[in-house]
């Protein structure tokens, strides 16, 4: 920690909560304070208590909506509310300052939608409650709000030296001239107010593109994407028109990698800002309304598109022999328009070019040396690309024999070769017809094979989501008994074992009804995590509703089935998990079954399974049973 920010801290420059908020942070200091006594505290501020009510009704889960702040606190438990106190007193506190440069409004409505995008976020991917990951993106920039309250002057100056030089990071500035940044800064206020280092160190690196980032698969490195497209979309939506389409881009680019596909961007971001527009009306802070992503993101102009398409340019290629009157015909195409236009002088060249520069018209002479008109006509005509070709035979002659001829060639047109301006734009326009009716087929046929590309990505996503556990990420009960028989039509065929296990947290309704839903899904989120890790390759972990998991073992006899739950029990039993105020052990029940000769069918290989682990609950829990043989562990 710099100095300079250890004498802010000493010398009480920083932002501070007050009120309610400072009584509901000493309160939860002490060890023996309950949620009866922070709902108690919290019912005394209408408008704390008005949005935590607003907020456990949008993260909820459950139907029946939550209507008292008794309720609202027990849903979103001690830790929670704190920090929800603490977001909103700063909020009331610091709408405007002394620093004249910083703009006290934009960093509140920036930071609303950086909170409500993760909370939205947190919905889609379960790296903490979301009611936490919205005080995180609340919080995010917090720094900036206490540079501004401890340095309104030297901040104004920071803030006008990164206006005149926008190339050069925010902290950059902030630290020639005040020894410390934003970033520094708020990781040391949130260290003080509580905030777990699980959110600080995502927030201390996220602002740093040039950071590496966390393991892959961790949660925190999960933290770290969603800060910056919180980040990002807060930027997106308070920046000028031009600047929102490339903005929206890069969101959606850097979506694909917390799996949010580009077709589902349009919808979620519409959700949130939704959200964000009625939030701003609730905290009196701007949150404009914006026009759907999609048209944002794709920026059309209809006006300008419905004039491109009226008369889209051509490539048009004047086949003629006589040099005079093909550079007059081309003189006229050419004027006032942005037709590109190829001469060629006889038949044989005009046929190379045509495959060459594939014209949307040809404007051909009948007596064409080398091939006429009517030879060349009927040469394009018998290729795939010559039949989309508008072609116009000319002469000077006007033969009714003639003409049935060319028509009878292929030729979609007859015109003197002394046409002018006017009548060659005539002869054009239905070549132009047929350009854009054509262009409109392409596109149709393009959007159709997206949309089946779409669709066929689409059901590959249904058809995952409806074997997978959405809490914990684990094939759900379903997967499960179809991975069990696909084991047990193996073994048959082999004459292999194949043993399973039920595992079931211990007490875990005492947390739920201890601590609520939120610290429940932690810590089946936790023992999910940990039996994935720690379960062989070739097991396969399931959860099959509640606080129960399956284990899937083939080619496993008893004793090594009886081995591996036992690491698994030990490996669970050394894992603490923060809850509320304080840290709980993870422990577990375990049964095993082995497949044996008399056992009929997979349900009761899991019914073995099943009576063991009750034994086990029955014996005292946190230990492992197996009801087929007469010394188990």
């Amino acid at each position: 920690m710099t100095p300079q920010v250890e004498q802010l801290k000493i010398s009480g420059q920083l932002p501070t909560p007050r009120g309610v908020a400072l009584a509901i942070l000493e309160l939860s200091r002490r060890d023996n304070t309950t949620l009866g006594e922070i709902a108690h505290v919290v019912q005394t501020d209408p408008a704390l208590s008005g949005r935590l009510i607003k907020l456990a009704n949008a993260v909820s889960c459950i139907t029946r909506p939550v209507v008292s702040v008794q309720e609202a606190v027990v849903r979103q438990g001690m830790a929670t509310v704190r920090h929800l106190a603490l977001g909103f007193s700063l909020l009331d506190q610091y709408r405007k300052g002394a620093c004249d440069a910083f703009d006290y409004q934009g960093y509140w409505s920036h930071s609303l939608l950086m909170a409500l995008t993760m909370q939205a976020l947190g919905q889609r991917i379960r790296v903490a409650a979301a009611d936490e990951l919205f005080v995180c993106g609340l919080l995010a920039q917090v720094g900036q709000l206490a540079l501004a309250t401890a340095y309104p002057d030297d901040y104004s100056a920071v803030l006008k030296a990164h206006h005149d030089a926008p190339d050069q990071p925010l902290v950059l500035h902030e630290r020639n001239r005040l020894e410390t940044d934003h970033g520094e800064l708020g990781i040391v206020m949130m260290g003080d107010w509580g905030i777990p280092r699980f959110f600080t160190d995502p927030l201390a690196h996220y602002e740093d593109p040039a950071h590496a980032g966390f393991p892959h698969d961790s949660r925190a490195n999960s933290l770290l994407l969603m800060l910056r497209l919180s980040h990002r979309l807060a930027d997106f939506a308070l920046a000028g028109t031009a600047a929102q389409p490339d903005l929206a881009r890069q969101w959606v680019e850097q979506a694909a990698a917390l799996d949010i596909a580009p077709e589902q961007a349009g919808a979620f971001i519409d959700e949130v800002l939704a959200s964000w527009h009625e939030w701003g009306g609730l905290l009196k802070i701007p949150a404009a309304a914006l026009p759907p992503f999609a048209e944002i993101y794709h920026g059309h102009n209809d006006a300008e598109d419905a004039e491109a398409e009226s008369e889209p340019p051509l490539r048009i290629m004047v086949a003629d022999g006589n040099a005079f009157t093909r550079r007059k015909t081309m003189a006229l195409l050419v004027e006032d328009s942005s037709h590109t236009v190829y001469p060629a002088d006889n038949g044989n060249t005009a046929l190379a070019l045509a495959m060459e520069v594939l014209p949307h018209v040809i404007l051909a002479r009948y007596d064409l040396p080398l091939l006429d008109g009517q030879e060349l006509c009927q040469a394009l005509r018998a290729t795939d690309e010559g039949r989309r070709m508008h072609i116009v035979l000319m002469t000077d002659e006007h033969n009714e024999d003639q003409l049935s001829r060319a028509y009878e060639a292929g030729a979609d047109g007859y015109a003197p070769t002394t046409l002018s301006a006017k009548g060659l734009r005539t002869r054009l326009r239905a070549a132009q017809r047929t350009v854009q009716l054509q262009a409109a087929w392409e596109k149709d046929r393009t959007q159709l094979r997206q949309i089946a590309a779409e669709l066929a990505v689409a059901n590959r996503r249904l058809a995952n989501a409806a074997l997978t556990d959405l809490l914990t990420g684990l094939p759900n009960r379903r997967s499960a008994m179809d991975q069990l028989e696909q084991a047990w039509s193996a073994a048959t065929r082999s004459g292999l074992p194949l043993s399973v296990m039920v595992i079931d947290i211990d007490h875990f309704k005492t947390i739920n009804d201890t601590y609520g839903h939120a610290a429940g899904d932690a810590v089946l989120r936790e023992a999910a995590e940990a039996l994935r890790t720690s379960a062989r390759r070739e097991d396969s972990v399931c959860r099959i509703g509640g606080e129960e998991f399956l284990v899937i073992c083939p080619n496993t006899d008893l004793d090594a089935a009886m081995y591996s739950a036992e690491r698994l029990r030990a490996t669970l039993s050394s894992r603490t998990i923060a809850v509320g105020e304080t840290t709980k052990k993870i422990t577990a029940s375990i049964g095993v079954a082995m497949r044996e000769p008399g056992t009929a069918d997979i349900d009761a290989l899991v019914s073995a399974a099943d009576k063991a682990l009750y034994a086990a609950k029955q014996g005292g829990r946190n230990r492992t049973r197996t009801l087929q043989r007469s010394h188990p562990l």
